[in-house]
C-alpha cells in the first residue's frame, strides 16, 4: 500500500487531474449558476442538486483519466514486472491499486463537494436550497466520482493499454449512456448504467425514468465497481505481466 502511494503521489499527472477536477467541477458549476442560476431555479422540473453539481458532467473526465494512469500507466512506462516482483500476490497490488486510487479521488471529491455546494448556494441567494437539503446530493457528489474512479481502474486494468482504456470508458460515459437515455424506448435500462445510476443521488427530486432511488443507485454504481475490480482481478491472474 505504501509503494502504491508513493508512486501515485509522486506523479504529477495525479495532481493536475486532481486539482483538473476540483477547478472544474467548482469552477463550471458556479460560473453555470451564477450566469443562468436564477432562470433555472424558475423553470418546471428543476433540480437544485444538479444545477448546483453541474460541473460534475465536466470534472469526471480528469476523474477517468487519472484511474486509467494510476492503473494502466505502469504498463506503458513498462514497470509494471517490477511491481509485481516486489509485490507477487496479484490481488493485493490490484487491491493497493484500487484503494489509494479511491482515497485519492474521495478526499478530493469531497472537499470540492463542500465548497461547491457553499459556493453556489451563495449565488442562488433567494432562489437556493438550504445546505441541509443538499446534504444527500453533496455526499453523492463526492461517492458518485470516486466509485467512476473505481470502475475505470477495473476497466483499465483489465485492458492493460491507457489508450485502449481511455478509448473505451471516455466514449461510453460521454456519448454511449447520455445518447442511450434520450431513446425513449431505452430509458429503463440506460438508468442503470454506472454513470446514469451514480447521478441519480445528486437529485433532489426523482424523475418519471428513475427505476430506484438515490441510495439504490449508489449501490447499483458500488456493484458496477465491484464488478470491474473483481473482471481485473481475474484478468491479471490469468495473464503475464
Amino acid at each position: 500500500m505504501h509503494a502504491e502511494w508513493v508512486k501515485a503521489t509522486t506523479l504529477r499527472s495525479t495532481w493536475l487531474c486532481l486539482a483538473g477536477f476540483a477547478v472544474a467541477v467548482a469552477g463550471i458549476s458556479a460560473a453555470v449558476v451564477g450566469a443562468i442560476g436564477d432562470l433555472q431555479a424558475a423553470e418546471p422540473g428543476y433540480d437544485a442538486g444538479l444545477l448546483a453539481f453541474y460541473g460534475l458532467n465536466f470534472g469526471q473526465v480528469a476523474v477517468i483519466v487519472l484511474a486509467v494512469l494510476l492503473t494502466a500507466g505502469e504498463y506503458g512506462r513498462r514497470t509494471v514486472h517490477d511491481s509485481l516482483v516486489a509485490v507477487p500476490r496479484r490481488g493485493v497490488f490490484l487491491a493497493s491499486k484500487v484503494a489509494v486510487g479511491a482515497a485519492l479521488v474521495l478526499a478530493t471529491a469531497a472537499v470540492t463537494a463542500l465548497v461547491t455546494v457553499v459556493v453556489t448556494q451563495a449565488l442562488l441567494g433567494p432562489a437556493g436550497v438550504t445546505l441541509s437539503e443538499l446534504a444527500r446530493p453533496t455526499v453523492a457528489a463526492a461517492l458518485y466520482p470516486t466509485l467512476l474512479a473505481v470502475v475505470c481502474m477495473g476497466v483499465a486494468m483489465m485492458m492493460r493499454d491507457q489508450t485502449i482504456a481511455l478509448g473505451l470508458v471516455i466514449p461510453f460515459f460521454f456519448l454511449v449512456s447520455p445518447l442511450l437515455e434520450l431513446v425513449p424506448v431505452l430509458q429503463r435500462v440506460a438508468v442503470w448504467l454506472p454513470d446514469r445510476a451514480g447521478q441519480v443521488a445528486l437529485r433532489l427530486h426523482a424523475r418519471p425514468i428513475d427505476a430506484f432511488g438515490p441510495v439504490t443507485g449508489l449501490a447499483v454504481l458500488t456493484l458496477w465497481a465491484a464488478v470491474a475490480v473483481l473482471g481485473a482481478w481475474w484478468a491479471l491472474r490469468r495473464r503475464d505481466a
